[in-house]
């Protein structure tokens, strides 16, 4: 192991891994906020919105997120919208995993029992009400544990933005590994990046479970 080169080179690798960051941090953002809506619509007593719902978790849980990739960058300037090779990165990777969170918000609150609503609504309650103060606070106490996992999920999927030029960090890893034929130092480098990455979310959702811990109710 040659700690000169990788000393040397490390700036180079960080630029990229701020990259890294910006664009789970965009897929982040889209994924929460989307998935709330897939969970809105899976939950909707309207047949045709629920089976709108269903029908997009089908399709991007069941397509590669680099075949959506592809699809959003080549595909989209044929419909006359040209999106960068950064947008649509992050674009495919909060539809794909608006999927996933959809489903763990939709697995949360089913978790809550009914007599919780029944509750609150007969207290004089409106639905949007119960739902806000008495049921959301703790499905998302429920749900943090996987919430996290798919959030780590989400920092290493955004290796597969390299395919099509986003400077994140396997891409800088690339470059330098043809200009320097130094694989070991560099891919090491590279996963020991991303394992802390992913050990920084791991100990932030530790500390939110532990400040938010389930309440267990009947």
């Amino acid at each position: 192991m040659d700690f000169a080169f990788i000393k040397t080179n490390a700036p180079f690798l960080l630029d990229g891994a701020t990259m890294t960051v910006a664009l789970a941090l965009g897929a982040l953002i889209g994924a929460t906020a989307g998935g709330a809506v897939v969970a809105a619509l899976t939950m909707s007593r309207l047949a045709p919105l629920r089976w709108l719902g269903l029908a997009f978790v089908e399709v991007m849980r069941n397509t590669p997120i680099l075949v959506q990739i592809f699809v959003l960058y080549f595909g989209m300037p044929t419909l006359g919208l040209t999106l960068s090779a950064f947008a649509s990165a992050v674009l495919a990777m909060s539809l794909q995993n608006s999927a996933y969170v959809g489903e763990i918000y939709r697995a949360g609150l089913e978790s809550i029992h009914p007599r919780q609503r029944e509750a609150a609504l007969a207290l004089g309650m409106m639905p949007g009400q119960a739902l806000r103060t008495i049921l959301l606070p703790q499905a998302l106490r429920r749900v943090l544990p996987p919430l996290g996992n798919q959030f780590i999920i989400i920092i290493k999927d955004t290796s597969v933005a390299s395919t099509i030029a986003v400077a994140e960090l396997t891409q800088a890893g690339k470059l330098l590994l043809d200009r320097s034929a130094a694989p070991y130092e560099t891919f090491t480098t590279v996963a020991l990046m991303y394992l802390g990455m992913s050990a920084a979310v791991a100990g932030l959702l530790k500390v939110a479970e532990f400040r938010f811990p389930v309440r267990v109710s009947q």
